[in-house]
C-alpha cells in the first residue's frame, strides 16, 4: 500500500481545499471537515459497533431495509453509518434522526482511517455497492475484523480504472470477507479484480427493496395536465430538457426539472430565462407543482418519491453526458414510462430489462427525446403497471437474503 499512499500524500492538500470549498459553497459546517480527517465532536455510544459506509444519497435509500434488518438482528450493538456527501449525510439525519450514530467517512489516508477505527472499532463493516476504500478495508483486515461487500456493483468504467491502478492496491479486493454483486457483469469484474471466487454471491439489487417500503400519496390533484418529471439532471442536460419540451406540441404538459445537485437551481433558472421560459421554484410555491406555470424547479432534495406519484411520465438524469445514469427504480415503483440518454452503464442490467419490456425509451437529442414524450404521454397505463408490478416483485428480498449468504 505504500505506493497508494505516497499519491494519497501528495493530493492530500488538494483534497483538503476542495472539501472545504463544497462545504462552504453549499452552507454545510465548516467543522464537519474535519470529520473527514476523523476529528469527530459528536456522540457515542459503549456498546459493540457495527459499521455501514453508503457514499450518498442513492446507497443511503436503497440500503433502509437493510440497516432497518441490522438494528433487529443486533439489538446489543449500535450502528454507525457513514457517508461522503452532504446530502447523504442529510438524508441520513432525515431517515434515522438519533437512532444510528452518523459522521463522514474520513479521507482514505492511512493516519485518518487508522485513527477512525481506534474511535470506533467496528465488530462488522459493510461497505455498499462500490465504495472501495482501500486502506479502510487493509486495516480492517489486518485487525481481523470482518468486513463486505454488499450490494455490490463494477461499471465498465470503474473496472477499467482499477485495472490501471491494481498494482498500488495491494491485493485490496481479495481483503473482503464476502461480496455480494447485483449482476453477473458485477460478479465476473469483481473476481477479475482479485474478490476470492467462492467469497462471492450475485443477488438483486437493494434498491428493489427500498420499493416496497409504502408510500402515502398526497391529496395533489393535477387537474387534467400531464406532468414530465426531469429527475437527477446535471449540467448541461436541463437545456437539452427545456428544448425538447419547448417543440412538444402539448398543451396540457409541465415539466418539472429535479437537478442531482439543487444548489444549481439558481444557474438552470438563467438557462431557462434564455430561452423565454420562467420556472416557479418549489421552495417559493409551498413544495406544491405550479399547475399554472409550464415549468417548474425543483430546489431541494428530499422531494423526489412525492413528485413520481404525481407525474405522468420520467426521464431519468445523467444520462445525455457520459455519467453513467441515475437510478430508474424509483420511476418504476409508480408504473411510469420512463426515458433516458444512452449513457447508463451504471444499471446496464436494469436498462437491458425495462428496454425489453417497452417500458424505457432512449433518446440522445432535444427531438428524439420529444417525440419519446409524446408517444409515452399518450401510452396506456394499466398495461405499464402490470408489467412494472410482476417485475418488481419477483426482484425484491436481496436485503434480508444477504444476511443467509453472509452467515450473519
Amino acid at each position: 500500500m505504500r505506493a497508494y499512499n505516497f499519491v494519497l500524500t501528495i493530493i492530500l492538500p488538494l483534497i483538503f481545499i476542495r472539501s472545504l470549498y463544497k462545504s462552504l459553497k453549499f452552507g454545510e459546517n465548516p467543522k464537519r471537515i474535519m470529520e473527514k480527517f476523523s476529528i469527530y465532536g459528536g456522540k457515542k455510544s459503549s456498546k459493540p459497533i457495527i459499521l455501514i459506509h453508503a457514499v450518498s444519497v442513492g446507497e443511503v435509500l436503497a440500503s433502509r431495509k437493510f440497516v432497518e434488518e441490522i438494528k433487529k438482528r443486533f439489538p446489543d450493538h449500535q450502528t454507525l453509518i457513514t457517508c461522503s456527501t452532504q446530502t447523504g449525510s442529510m438524508t441520513i439525519k432525515r431517515l434515522y434522526g438519533d437512532s444510528v450514530l452518523h459522521q463522514y467517512m474520513p479521507f482514505d489516508l492511512r493516519f485518518c482511517i487508522r485513527r477512525f477505527l481506534k474511535n470506533w472499532k467496528p465488530e462488522i463493516t459493510f461497505i455498499l455497492e462500490t465504495e472501495i476504500w482501500p486502506n479502510l478495508i487493509d486495516l480492517l483486515h489486518i485487525q481481523k475484523r470482518r468486513v463486505f461487500l454488499v450490494n455490490g456493483r463494477m461499471s465498465e468504467k470503474s473496472f477499467n480504472r482499477y485495472k490501471l491502478v491494481m498494482p498500488i492496491l495491494d491485493n485490496v479486493f481479495s481483503k473482503l470477507d464476502f461480496t455480494i454483486c447485483q449482476g453477473t457483469k458485477d460478479l465476473d469484474r469483481f473476481i477479475e479484480l482479485g474478490v476470492i471466487k467462492d467469497r462471492i454471491k450475485k443477488d438483486y439489487s437493494f434498491k428493489f427493496d427500498s420499493l416496497s417500503i409504502p408510500y402515502e400519496r398526497d391529496n395533489f390533484q393535477n387537474n387534467g395536465k400531464k406532468i414530465i418529471i426531469c429527475a437527477s439532471t446535471h449540467y448541461p442536460e436541463e437545456k437539452i430538457l427545456i428544448k425538447a419540451f419547448s417543440m412538444l406540441c402539448n398543451e396540457k404538459a409541465i415539466l418539472v426539472l429535479v437537478p442531482r445537485h439543487p444548489e444549481r437551481a439558481s444557474k438552470i433558472v438563467k438557462e431557462a430565462k434564455k430561452l423565454g421560459l420562467d420556472p416557479t421554484l418549489f421552495s417559493e410555491n409551498q413544495y406544491q407543482i405550479d399547475l399554472s406555470n409550464t415549468i417548474n424547479l425543483i430546489d431541494e432534495i428530499g422531494h423526489l418519491e412525492s413528485l413520481f406519484s404525481r407525474a405522468d411520465i420520467a426521464f431519468i438524469g445523467g444520462s445525455l453526458i457520459p455519467h453513467g445514469g441515475q437510478n430508474f427504480l424509483e420511476a418504476l415503483k409508480f408504473s411510469l414510462p420512463i426515458s433516458s440518454g444512452q449513457s447508463f452503464y451504471n444499471f446496464q442490467e436494469i436498462a437491458k430489462d425495462l428496454i425489453e419490456m417497452d417500458i424505457l425509451k432512449i433518446g440522445n437529442s432535444a427531438m428524439e427525446l420529444k417525440d419519446i414524450w409524446e408517444q409515452q404521454l399518450n401510452s396506456v397505463q394499466n398495461k405499464i403497471s402490470e408489467k412494472t408490478n410482476q417485475y418488481l416483485n419477483e426482484r425484491q428480498g436481496s436485503s434480508l437474503r444477504a444476511f443467509e449468504h453472509l452467515s450473519l
